[in-house]
């Protein structure tokens, strides 16, 4: 199960009460539960005013804190995981993140491709006191792998030992290879970085860094090679670039993860070669060629002209047909 965590921005009030109960009112949503509310549990079908003014007076304990409503949502890809299920594994991130005695509701969504639970509480405890939200985003990642038991320095480690066998003769063609295994790096002075869910995994020395991991530059024979593979791929396939979203739910704008085409397709699962289009924005701007079958990675600018790779076609995600991963 792989589950995707977005944490809401804080806000004045408890908006999101309102949101979510009016989606259960339109059928779009269901009330999976409300635990710790005190004398609510008495009444019959509490309304969305009863929810927010109940953690209004909560908050209330804290007079330091404006924004005290706490509004995250829990994602799997598709319909396989059921509400129960996904219930179960939410509270048990709540106990993770200390709010498992907060008041807090829970909604389940199944109104677009992924099934996902909102949550919505207070981060101010019935004690006055305010759960602290510092690295809450990393927190918040910590808890969900450590509930699906994903050792995240170990994963990292076999992830950079596979990708060691490729050769590339520079940090920019490793920082694709980390790309495509969810990373993100950069170079902070002279030192380069690698992080994920949040956390710094690798802070070394850029010099250090390069005597260990960079090969001598491909040969022109190699590079001659897949450019005609490339080249032949032209004359049979669509370069026009169409993008590649994450869905998420509802307020969130779908993340950009990508670009593919026709030819990329088809150099992929014809000769292993794989087309990472470069992007800022909604602009390609370069791109790198990774030969998988023969292991070593080739900056695109090496290979051909980017025009000539992605078509007259290809002028931004906005005027192509998006697909979904």
């Amino acid at each position: 199960m792989s589950i995707v965590v977005k944490l809401f921005t804080t806000s004045l009030g408890f908006p999101a009460v309102e949101y979510n109960m009016n989606k259960v009112e339109n059928g779009k949503a269901e009330l999976m539960c409300y635990k710790n509310f005190g004398v609510l549990h008495a009444f019959n079908n509490p309304a969305s005013l009863d929810f927010e003014h109940y953690l209004g007076a909560v908050s209330s304990l804290n007079r330091r804190s404006w924004y005290a409503q706490f509004h995250a949502v829990l994602s799997v890809k598709g319909k396989a995981v059921s509400s129960e299920s996904l219930k179960e594994f939410v509270e048990n991130w709540l106990i993770e993140m200390g709010y498992s005695k907060q008041p807090y509701l829970l909604f389940f969504h199944s109104d677009t491709k992924n099934n996902h639970v909102h949550i919505v509480s207070t981060s101010i405890k019935p004690t006055g006191f305010k759960i602290s939200d510092s690295f809450n985003r990393v927190r918040a990642m910590d808890a969900v792998n450590k509930l699906l038991g994903i050792d995240v320095e170990a994963v990292f480690k076999a992830d950079v030992s596979s990708l060691l066998g490729y050769k590339f003769s520079s940090l920019d063609d490793f920082s694709s290879l980390l790309h495509q295994k969810g990373y993100a790096s950069y170079t902070s002075g002279n030192h380069f970085v690698v992080c994920k869910y949040g956390r710094t995994f690798l802070k070394m020395g850029v010099e250090k860094i390069q005597r260990l991991i960079l090969s001598p530059a491909v040969n022109s024979a190699v590079i001659e090679d897949t450019r005609l593979k490339i080249n032949l791929a032209l004359n049979l396939k669509d370069n026009t670039c169409v993008p590649i979203y994450q869905p998420l739910p509802h307020q969130f704008a779908e993340r950009l993860l990508g670009f593919r085409s026709e030819l990329s397709d088809y150099l992929k699962n014809h000769y292993a070669i794989e087309i990472i289009y470069h992007f800022k924005q909604t602009v390609i701007t370069g791109f790198t060629a990774i030969d998988h079958k023969c292991r070593f990675v080739i900056q695109g600018s090496r290979l051909m002209e980017l025009g000539r790779l992605i078509g007259e076609n290809t002028r931004g995600i906005y005027q192509a047909k998006s697909y979904s991963r």
